[in-house]
């Protein structure tokens, strides 16, 4: 089951947010806005996003697949992003003894992440976002433990204002919204009530870029 929280969105320009990439000289080997645990996953191109929001979606729905609790949700996803088996309830592979996450998780000696170290449900919005010129610079799907640092999935980023045009009507078909970032620096976000519906949000991004001129 993927989680979904009572939500109301803004999927109308964000005329108020500020807009512009930011300065060169501000972003660092750990990105830009304030956050931690982050770094620069800018200049990725389209081939490089599909393949992140392709991968998303079938790791998502084999999560959903064997679960149906928001708490397992967020602990099989966990144990799928860490390599960890022990944050796997404890009777998943008794329960799911021919699921093709316990081979995706692993004995906890994997070398490589997943979504190249992002999390679940919001990796692909970060690199469908940065294949349009974006600058994704934190993301968070919201999860059912303390160490979530947010209350709903959301991924901050700067962009030029004709993009965010651009994007508007992908972000409100998608069923996401917009809104003012300006406390982490010169930024932006998208919001949803779940990460599916940020998932649909990737794709059409990805998928309107392949028609259109952000072809990178």
């Amino acid at each position: 089951m993927i989680p979904r929280i009572d939500l109301e969105v803004d999927p109308s320009f964000p005329t108020g947010a500020p807009m512009g990439m930011p300065p060169e000289d501000e972003i660092s080997e750990e990105g830009y806005g304030y956050f931690r645990g982050v770094w620069d996953i800018s200049g990725v191109n389209r081939n490089e996003a599909l393949a992140v929001v392709n991968e998303e979606r079938r790791l998502a729905a084999l999560v959903d697949e064997v679960t149906t609790r928001s708490d397992e949700f967020e602990a099989i996803a966990s144990a799928l992003e860490d390599g960890d088996p022990d944050a796997l309830p404890p009777d998943f592979a008794t329960r799911n003894p021919a699921s093709e996450i316990l081979e995706l998780v692993g004995d906890g000696d994997r070398e490589e992440a997943v979504l190249d170290g992002l999390e679940l449900g919001v990796a692909g919005v970060a690199f469908a976002l940065s294949s349009i010129g974006c600058f994704p610079a934190a993301s968070c799907r919201s999860h059912a433990t303390d160490r979530s640092w947010s209350d709903r999935p959301v991924v901050y980023f700067a962009a030029e204002r004709p993009t965010v045009h651009w994007l508007v009507p992908l972000v409100r078909d998608s069923g996401c919204g917009f809104g003012d970032g300006s406390g982490h620096g010169g930024l932006l976000f998208v919001e949803a009530p779940s990460i599916s519906n940020l998932m649909d949000l990737a794709t059409a991004i990805v998928t309107k870029a392949e028609r259109q001129s952000f072809n990178r």
